[in-house]
C-alpha cells in the first residue's frame, strides 16, 4: 500500500515485443489505406502469467505531418491487447475508443524520408493481458478521425515522394496542402496523386504521394509537368511546370521510400 509508485519488482519476467510494419511489399496497403494489418510472429509468444503491457518506443518513417487537428496523434489498435480505454469526446470520436493515442512529433515535411521518434520515454502503460499464446499481431493505425496516417489522407495512395533540387523561386504558383493532380509528364509512369504539404513559390522540394510507383526523372531536357491541378486551399487549377532544360534546375532528384512504423512493447508478468 505504501510502496513507491515507480516501484518495479526486478524478479518479474519481462518480454519484449517489436512490431515492425512497412508497405514496401507490392500489394501492401494497410498503412496508406488505414486498413487492418495482420503480421505473424517469427515464433509464438507464450504469456504464462497475468502481465502488464507498456509502450517503450514508437518511431515512424514517412508518416503524415502534424498539420491538422486529426493528424496531431496516432490511434493504434492492437487486437491482441485488451485496451480498455474509454473516451469522452465532444465530437463523438469513436476512433479513440479502445485505442492507444500516441502524439505525432512529425511536424515538418523536412523530416520526410527520415526516422521520427514519437515516444522515446520508457514504460508507458498500455493494458493488462491474461495468460495466452500469441501467434500474430493484428490491428490498425490511423489518425484521430480514422483516416490514414501515411502517404496523405487519400486511401488509394501508397507511395511518398520528394522532388528536390528545385531552384528557389522556380515554382510558378503556390501549391495547396491536399491539392490533387491527375498526371505527371516526363517520368516513366504518369499517375494521379496528392500534394501532402503546403508549398510556397520559393520551395525547393515538392512533397507528394501517388497511387502507383513512378520511375526516375527522364534524363532528357523535357520539362516536368503536374497536370490537372485541383482542390486545396487556396484552390488550384491548371498545371505546374518545372523547367528541366540544360542549366535550369540541374540538380533535380526524385526520392521515394515506403511508409513504416516500429513500436516496441515490454510485457512484464505481475
Amino acid at each position: 500500500m505504501y510502496q513507491n509508485s515507480g516501484y518495479i519488482n526486478k524478479r518479474n519476467r519481462k518480454r519484449t515485443l517489436i512490431l515492425d510494419i512497412d508497405d514496401s511489399t507490392a500489394g501492401d496497403s494497410h498503412l496508406g489505406g488505414g486498413t487492418d494489418f495482420n503480421i505473424k510472429l517469427f515464433e509464438p509468444m507464450i504469456i504464462d502469467k497475468h502481465s502488464e503491457v507498456y509502450l517503450d518506443n514508437f518511431l515512424t518513417y514517412n508518416s503524415n505531418i502534424a498539420q491538422t487537428i486529426s493528424s496531431a496523434a496516432f490511434c493504434l489498435k492492437i487486437n491482441e491487447f485488451n485496451m480498455n480505454s474509454n473516451v469522452a469526446s465532444s465530437s463523438d470520436n469513436n476512433t479513440i475508443f479502445n485505442s492507444l493515442v500516441i502524439p505525432n512529433d512529425h511536424k515538418t515535411v523536412d523530416n520526410n524520408h527520415g526516422a521520427v521518434v514519437h515516444k522515446g520515454k520508457k514504460f508507458n502503460y498500455v493494458c493488462d493481458i491474461n495468460p495466452q499464446t500469441i501467434h500474430s499481431i493484428s490491428g490498425k493505425i490511423t489518425d484521430l478521425s480514422g483516416q490514414p496516417m501515411f502517404h496523405g489522407t487519400d486511401t488509394d495512395a501508397k507511395f511518398t515522394y520528394a522532388l528536390t533540387g528545385i531552384t528557389s523561386g522556380n515554382l510558378d504558383k503556390i501549391i495547396s496542402n491536399k491539392g490533387k493532380f491527375t498526371g505527371i509528364t516526363n517520368l516513366t509512369t504518369s499517375t494521379s496523386g496528392t500534394f501532402i504539404a503546403y508549398h510556397s513559390t520559393s520551395a525547393t522540394t515538392l512533397h507528394f504521394s501517388t497511387h502507383v510507383e513512378i520511375g526516375p526523372i527522364d534524363v532528357a531536357t523535357t520539362d516536368i509537368t503536374f497536370t490537372g491541378l485541383s482542390l486545396g486551399t487556396p484552390a488550384m487549377s491548371g498545371t505546374l511546370r518545372l523547367t528541366n532544360a540544360v542549366g535550369e534546375n540541374p540538380n533535380l532528384i526524385l526520392l521515394q521510400n515506403p511508409g513504416r512504423f516500429i513500436a516496441e512493447f515490454s510485457i512484464i508478468s505481475v
